[in-house]
């Protein structure tokens, strides 16, 4: 397979990523890679992510609960750029210990251990990543840690990186330079 080239950027993408991530920042190789179509890179960085009323910017859920969330799709579905991005950019400030942030991608028993609200989260993002339904007991457990509007950011947040996941793998964006990567053996 070719190595990942970064495309031309048209001048709009130019200007919009400077407005996304302002200089001395780089923007990260998925930004870039999107950058290719202006009108998709807008649609990212003003739609359901980025945007002002996006899902990272809600403050509807704890951040440590929804860097938890986009850990475990991104880890479990082997996408180390945007895994990385975030455990660089938010996992310092996201309360999840060094163990736990390597068993979203290991599903090692971290230290200290999942409590029954992060099993809820780990549950909802798994049946995301496998893109199946909750069985009747999954289903319980989640009700009985979140409630119903938490149970559906939690799907909508996953089911946005799934997608990202998704272009991640199919653009073969390698991990971003100086951000984490997967622990040995995981991924």
């Amino acid at each position: 397979m070719p190595a990942f080239t970064i495309p031309e950027l048209p001048a709009e993408s130019k200007a919009l990523l400077e407005q996304v991530v302002p200089p001395p920042n780089q923007p990260p190789l998925l930004y870039l890679a999107m950058g290719a179509n202006p009108r998709v890179l807008e649609g990212y960085a003003r739609g359901p992510i980025l945007g002002l009323h996006g899902l990272l910017h809600t403050g509807q859920l704890d951040p440590a609960d929804r860097e938890l969330v986009i850990l475990r799709v991104t880890g479990r579905c082997g996408a180390e750029h945007e895994w990385g991005v975030h455990v660089a950019y938010f996992g310092k400030t996201s309360g999840l210990t060094p163990s736990q942030v390597a068993a979203t991608v290991t599903n090692d028993a971290p230290e200290p251990g999942w409590t029954p609200h992060q099993g809820a989260i780990i549950t909802i993002a798994d049946a995301v990543a496998d893109r199946r339904a909750l069985t009747d007991e999954q289903d319980a457990q989640v009700r009985q840690q979140l409630t119903d509007a938490e149970r559906v950011e939690f799907l909508a947040v996953a089911s946005l990186y799934l997608g990202i996941s998704a272009l991640c793998q199919v653009l073969e964006i390698p991990a971003e330079p100086g951000a984490p990567t997967f622990p040995t053996g995981a991924g």
